[in-house]
């Protein structure tokens, strides 16, 4: 018999539901203007990540609003007409209206999630795999959680002005420091810690865990376990509260409760806070969502890597890979969905790999000082990868792992053992010329004083005048024998200077009498090679990681053109070497 009363009132409670415009307006037609709204501006045709944050950001105004406004909202407005007094005679209990109220809301809210899907697939072409089921979950706990938080306010409130303030009181920092609206990378450290303490929040990173990820709901059952226990104790102290007519007052202290609800993720916050997974999920999700961005870069000269040239083509890159290369004219951006880069007769080539490089400072102990923050460095001179040598802490392991998953802005690291890396900068040093501080990127990239102080340092050294022409003449034999090695930029490290390095070393290659198409070759396709990386890394070709570098001029004539550069990309990421070049000399 109970079980009726529950299914009657359901059906009842979803019929005039659905006659509702106002309801259907705010559940379907309101989120859709946004949807069009934010995935033009954002540009979710050309970006998966872009996509993702806008069907995000939707889901995100639809839960808030059916629970704050459907249900908390509602259900003060039907206490103040008198339909709830209408029901007080009738044999029922408040528990049935209360669990209508959650699975209506429920209902009417889940077919607008199919409805944005579709779509981001008709009108954006994105086709990001996606776990549907688990979505669909996260969603629903999340609509509940809202929806009983929704019917809390109805509760402990004794007019519809005092529900109004309340829920726009939770709606609107929920809304605009959970993710969804705002990218919490931009605020304030202190109101991203706040965030933490937001239920809006978890559900947020978990849908966009979902949808960039693919995560599982398995995989954010924390923040759904918080939100399944929100629901059953904002049903239980609706329960507790119900009044079936507006003359009933509740005390003041009874909006107490509301924080009884959250404490679930008042508790979750803290141990966010001391954990600090939420900021690492940020990083990973940005990151990931850059590398998700489609490029076609066109009107270029292509350096593929292992010696061949196409004297004019494109590059069509998505989802981090190269899609295409053309040989002689390219699409329209429109007709690939892609972000147009107008390379205007400039020169592409594989992003550079440094060998040899050493990740553990010399006594062994430990990690080398600021090894997370050369990394700038060798991005913003083309450096997309580094062969490291085997360490014994580990590590290069650790990352790797990190960069890979986006946490941590940086080139690949190739783990290797030994290689044979030559150096003519190393020999230049130590025979007393410190040329790679003067190098133009090293003066782009590093404050004057600090370059002044490392060649004052270098001063100091002892000198050995003829390491640099005994370095020389062994390049030129080993190149004549066609025992080519590869180039490193290791006296960088001497010099505590990262990226600048290889740069200077591939002028000093050509100077030498090297090709310069070799000493790219030797850079790019045998440097991955030596790494075991030539699947994915050192040559322009369908398949292939999209870590490139787009220069001025041509380097095949000029090796001096590796250091005017136009783009760096990095697993499809265009890098911000302007922001990267400020941050560096920030810190210094």
């Amino acid at each position: 018999m109970r079980l009726r009363a529950y299914a009657a009132y359901i059906k009842i409670t979803l019929k005039l539901t659905l006659r509702d415009r106002v309801v259907l307006f705010f559940n379907y037609l309101m989120p859709l203007l946004f949807f069009v709204a934010f995935g033009e501006g954002l540009g979710a045709g050309t970006s998966p990540g872009s996509m993702s944050q806008t069907v995000s950001m939707v889901l995100m105004f639809g839960v808030l609003g059916t629970g704050f406004f459907g249900g908390g909202i509602r259900a003060t407005m039907d206490r103040e007409a008198g339909i709830l007094r209408r029901f007080k005679v009738a044999p029922i209990s408040p528990a049935p209206l209360l669990v209508a109220s959650l699975v209506t809301g429920w209902a009417v809210f889940l077919p607008s999630v199919f409805l944005f899907l579709a779509l981001a697939r008709w009108r954006y072409g994105w086709d990001q795999p996606l776990n549907l089921a688990s979505l669909l979950l996260v969603v629903s706990v999340g609509v509940m959680a809202f929806r009983s938080m929704g019917l809390i306010i109805a509760s402990v409130v004794n007019s519809m002005q005092e529900s109004q303030i309340i829920a726009q009181l939770l709606y609107m920092p929920m809304l605009l420091l959970s993710g969804a609206t705002i990218p919490l990378p931009i605020l304030p450290e202190w109101l991203q810690k706040l965030a933490q303490f937001l239920p809006a929040t978890h559900l947020y990173l978990g849908t966009q865990g979902i949808l960039v990820r693919g995560e599982t709901a398995w995989d954010n059952r924390t923040a759904v376990m918080a939100m399944a226990v929100a629901v059953a104790a904002g049903l239980l102290v609706s329960i507790k509260l119900f009044r079936w007519e507006k003359d009933e007052k509740v005390k003041p202290a009874a909006k107490l409760w509301l924080i009884g609800v959250l404490a679930p993720f008042v508790l979750l916050g803290a141990w966010q806070y001391y954990d600090r997974q939420n900021d690492r999920k940020l990083r990973i999700l940005e990151r990931q969502s850059r590398r998700s961005q489609t490029w076609l870069i066109r009107d270029v000269r292509i350096f593929t890597g292992d010696g061949a040239v196409i004297e004019r083509g494109g590059v069509l890159v998505r989802n981090s890979r190269i899609e295409r290369v053309y040989d002689g004219a390219t699409p329209e951006p429109k007709a690939v969905r892609a972000e147009l880069v107008e390379a205007g007769g400039r020169t592409l080539l594989p992003a550079l790999i440094d060998s040899g490089i050493v990740l553990i400072s010399q006594d062994g102990k430990g990690p080398a000082s600021g090894v997370e923050g050369f990394f700038r460095g060798y991005l913003y001179c083309g450096v997309g990868a580094l062969h490291v040598m085997r360490d014994p802490l580990g590590v290069a392991e650790d990352l790797r792992k990190r960069v890979d998953e986006g946490e941590l802005l940086g080139p690949e690291l190739l783990p290797g053992g030994p290689v044979e890396a030559f150096s003519l900068t190393a020999a230049q040093a130590a025979a007393g010329d410190p040329a790679v501080l003067r190098h133009d990127l090293a003066q782009q990239f590093f404050p004057a004083a600090y370059l002044q102080g490392l060649a004052v340092s270098a001063g100091a050294r002892p000198r050995s005048p003829q390491a640099l022409p005994a370095a020389t003449a062994r390049l030129q034999e080993m190149w004549r024998s066609g025992r080519l090695p590869v180039p490193s930029g290791a006296a960088a490290g001497l010099l505590q200077l990262h990226g600048p390095g290889l740069v200077h070393e591939l002028a000093l290659w050509v100077e030498a009498g090297i090709p310069a198409r070799e000493a790219l070759r030797a850079a790019t396709a045998l440097a991955a090679a030596r790494a075991g990386a030539d699947s994915r890394l050192g040559r322009v070709r369908q398949g292939m990681d999209a870590t490139l570098l787009v220069v001025d001029g041509n380097p095949l004539e000029d090796i001096r053109a590796l250091s005017r550069i136009h783009s760096v990309f990095v697993r499809g990421e265009r890098i911000a070497r302007g922001e990267l070049a400020k941050e560096n000399k920030n810190a210094h």
